[in-house]
C-alpha cells in the first residue's frame, strides 16, 4: 500500500478561526493546506459522535488511492464518510493512535 502524507490533526478545546464545520461529526476544523506545517486543528462539540480516541489524540493523515484496499485488515475506528465533494475519509486505530485515510478524487 502506498501512503502519501497529508497532514496532522490536533484536537483542541480552544477557539480558532475555523474554516469549516462538519455537521454530522460535530467537528470544527482549520484547513491544513493553509498551514506551513500541514497542521489541521479540530474541535469537537460536546455531542460529537466521533470516538474518544479521535476527539482526544492527534492523528496523522495519509492520502490513499483506494479506500477499500487501505482499510482491508485494519482496526476501523470510523467507517468511510464524505466530509466534502470528491473526498472520502476513514479512521483506523494503529498502535493505540488514530490514523486518517483520505481518498481524494482529484488525486486518484
Amino acid at each position: 500500500m502506498n501512503y502519501k502524507f497529508s497532514h496532522i490533526g490536533i484536537p483542541t478545546s480552544e477557539e480558532k478561526e475555523w474554516d469549516g464545520f462538519y455537521e454530522p461529526g460535530k467537528i470544527h476544523y482549520t484547513k491544513f493546506n493553509k498551514d506551513e506545517y500541514q497542521i489541521e486543528w479540530v474541535k469537537f462539540d460536546a455531542d460529537s459522535p466521533m470516538p474518544e480516541l479521535v476527539r482526544t489524540i492527534p492523528h496523522v493523515a495519509y492520502v490513499v488511492a483506494n479506500m477499500e484496499d487501505a482499510l482491508q485488515g485494519k482496526d476501523i475506528l470510523v467507517d468511510i464518510f464524505s466530509p466534502g465533494e470528491g473526498v472520502r475519509v476513514a479512521f483506523i486505530k494503529h498502535n493505540g493512535a488514530p490514523v486518517e485515510f483520505m481518498e481524494v478524487a482529484s488525486q486518484i
